[in-house]
């Protein structure tokens, strides 16, 4: 699935959309998309870092790792 292929693109560090375009093959719009989607559930964020966009996996907390298995 694609957007699979985002969050896996995402596990070895921090990406711009443009890096993740490039490795993911997808449009600029597609990733965005997935991106976006992904900050509403919780699993990536951004920060901006030299005047450009990182995405990353959001860390969790102890908490949200403790109760993944209920």
């Amino acid at each position: 699935m694609k957007n699979v292929r985002v969050l896996e693109a995402l596990e070895d560090g921090p990406k711009t959309i443009e890096e993740l375009t490039g490795i993911t093959k997808l449009s600029v719009m597609e990733v965005r998309r997935y991106l976006l989607r992904f900050v509403e559930q919780g699993k990536v964020e951004s920060y901006q870092k030299e005047g450009k966009l990182f995405w990353k996996l959001k860390e969790k907390s102890e908490e949200e790792e403790e109760f993944k298995y209920i």
